[in-house]
């Protein structure tokens, strides 16, 4: 089956420090602020990562929310096509006329994935006719692959699996099989769009946000400006195993893990499923002092 979605388009999350959040935005990771699509004086900071007039909010809420997570289709026709498939496979649906002027689309309904995560289907995103310019110079991996890739805690791993890859067609990359399975799955050449675990003891959540850069040195000079300004490191800079991402990862004013990353692999047609037992080549090991990420880490 050839999936209507196409990738990752936007992530609107709430945390309770917006200038905290705006501050990290800019100063860190290097994205630049912007107005709200619909150009009205909302309370919600609007963030650019490309030719897109944004791809995350953040609205004022509780830290480690996730108010919606923009899967973009590539036409109406598709959407409707998605719309009525969901519909038929018992997926409640719910439409909102006045979101699609508030995210800057030209249509959205939303739904919940099996554990609750809120998802919201589009087509049409707004492009902006002013340059990205990012304030630490610099360039995001998007285009055909999308914002980048979440990982989401969910609360059951089958029905997970069965929404995303038999519901929605996304291909199964890769297992990461070091305790409860963790599968890595994608719609386009990004080698994983949404991954998602069941760990026990730990509620629904997006653990994190990945963000592509083009250049090695950017990877370098973003952990800097996270030592230099006492950012919390979550994991130490390393290479994954499956996606071969040279990544480090650090924790945003709300909570919520952003991994920062070079390199990533794409995954052609003839691609087949394999499995690892381990997170990382090498390096991704919390520095001292911190929380091992929830067994996600380089070793279990």
């Amino acid at each position: 089956m050839t999936p209507e979605v196409t990738s990752l388009g936007y992530l609107v999350i709430t945390a309770e420090d917006l200038p905290a959040w705006r501050e990290f935005a800019e100063s860190i990771l290097g994205l630049q602020v912007t107005r709200s699509p619909d150009g009205t004086d909302d309370d919600a900071l609007y963030l650019r990562v490309d030719e897109r007039s944004w791809r995350i909010a953040v609205e004022p809420g509780s830290n480690g929310g996730v108010v919606g997570i923009g899967l973009e289709v590539s036409t109406r026709e598709a959407l409707d096509s998605l719309r009525k498939r969901l519909a038929n496979s018992g997926t409640q649906i719910t439409e909102v006329p006045e979101l699609a002027a508030r995210r800057g689309v030209l249509d959205v309904f939303t739904a919940l994935d099996p554990s609750g995560h809120p998802i919201e289907f589009f087509y049409g995103a707004k492009s902006d006719r002013e340059p990205f310019v990012s304030p630490r110079g610099a360039h995001f991996v998007t285009g055909t692959q999308g914002l980048g890739h979440i990982v989401l805690f969910v609360d059951d791993h089958e029905k997970t699996r069965e929404f995303y890859v038999n519901t929605l067609g996304f291909r199964v990359s890769d297992m990461l099989i070091m305790g409860p399975d963790c599968s890595f799955t994608s719609p386009n050449p990004r080698h994983h769009t949404v991954a998602f675990v069941a760990l026990p003891g730990v509620e629904p959540a997006l653990q994190h946000l990945m963000l592509e850069v083009d250049e090695i040195d950017a990877v370098g000079r973003a952990l800097d400006r996270v030592v230099d300004n006492d950012v919390p490191l979550s994991l130490t800079l390393g290479r994954h195993t499956n996606d071969h991402m040279l990544s480090f990862y650090c924790e945003s004013p709300s909570g919520v893990k952003v991994e920062y990353g070079y390199g990533g692999m794409l995954v052609g047609g003839d691609h087949t499923t394999g499995h690892f037992d381990a997170a990382s080549v090498w390096g991704h090991r919390p520095p001292p002092g911190a929380e091992v990420m929830d067994g996600l880490g380089a070793e279990d």
